[in-house]
């Protein structure tokens, strides 16, 4: 089969990618590269670029943050995409808000600092996000991450936002006045998955809700693209010591443990990501002696309490057609999958 992944530093090859075929960012040190559908990454970056108001919903798991930090940590990610997207090559500066720090809207604009003894208000992260992107515009497309939308502050927080997320003119604490033409806003959040009795969320205010001009969801990636990302990533770590049928195991277990969790079962073990994916096979391909079941036990499965571990082995028959603890026999080396 042809591969569907496409490097983002090849313009040739980039150029050649299907609107739904992978693009591999460059990896943000000490991690694995990150590998995104070529029509989200485009959106997303647009958006960014001409100063949007923007929501990435999705499942946890499905790299909204790591997305985000490929972006701004590793600047050629941006530019690659802002040059075959004929946009303006500008640097990316962001200033994320961890939402969860703030409890009542006034905290937004203000709050109480101490020193020499004395308490004053002092401007929030983001007032003082604002000044500085209204600064930095001129040389920069300028980002306000809002993290983890949703999770642990209230609606009246969310109300609060209104005042400050807005293009035209933005009243700040001290009689003080931005321009929020060109800043671009952006928020994650599991509102996309609050349906999969894993998540309690606040819901989302209608008004803030309109306020995003752009609201894209981040999806967990097929099966079948799931299963090139592994193998792409096993032979660039040199994996030799790992069966084909392995990886496929993998994620078929993988997507049983999402299935089971939609269902509202296996509360206690999170959703398999790549990265969980690289750990197994990591310690798969140090750890050959041990067989998948004690592997899986050791990674993906850890965090299983005593309920969910007695439908473990149920899940391993019923999804894998076998017992995760047989032992494969004759395992070819890793080099001849590709």
């Amino acid at each position: 089969m042809a591969s569907n992944i496409h490097k983002i530093n090849n313009k040739s090859a980039y150029k050649r990618a299907g609107a739904k075929d992978l693009i591999e960012l460059l990896p943000v040190p000490g991690s694995n590269p990150l590998f995104i559908i070529k029509e989200f990454l485009e959106a997303l970056v647009w958006s960014i670029c001409n100063g949007e108001f923007i929501h990435i919903s999705g499942p946890t798991g499905t790299a909204k943050s790591s997305l985000i930090d490929a972006l701004t940590e590793v600047p050629d990610n941006f530019k690659f995409v802002c040059q075959a997207l004929h946009l303006n090559v500008k640097p990316l500066a962001l200033y994320p808000i961890e939402m969860a720090k703030f409890e009542t809207p006034g905290e937004l604009h203000e709050r109480r600092a101490l020193s020499n003894g004395s308490t004053f208000d002092e401007n929030s992260i983001i007032v003082d996000a604002l000044l500085d992107a209204d600064i930095k515009k001129k040389t920069h497309y300028v980002l306000i991450w809002l993290r983890e939308m949703g999770r642990v502050h209230s609606a009246s927080v969310q109300g609060g936002l209104l005042n400050l997320m807005y293009k035209g003119i933005v009243k700040l604490p001290g009689d003080k006045k931005i321009d929020g033409r060109g800043i671009c806003w952006i928020a994650d959040s599991n509102y996309q998955a609050e349906s999969d009795s894993v998540h309690t969320l606040v819901t989302l205010d209608d008004a803030l809700k309109r306020r995003f001009s752009v609201n894209l969801k981040l999806d967990y990636l097929p099966a079948a693209l799931e299963t090139q990302v592994l193998k792409e990533l096993v032979k660039k770590s040199g994996f030799f010591n790992i069966a084909p049928k392995t990886i496929n195991k993998l994620v078929d277990l993988g997507n049983a443990i999402r299935a089971e969790k939609i269902n509202g079962e296996l509360s206690s073990v999170p959703p398999p990501t790549i990265d969980g994916y690289y750990s197994f096979l990591k310690m798969h391909n140090g750890l050959n002696h041990f067989t998948l079941q004690e592997i899986a036990e050791a990674t993906i499965l850890g965090n299983a309490n005593k309920d969910d571990e007695k439908r473990i082995p149920q899940l391993f028959s019923q999804f894998l057609g076998m017992h995760m603890t047989e032992q494969e026999d004759d395992m070819p080396m890793m080099s001849n999958l590709f």
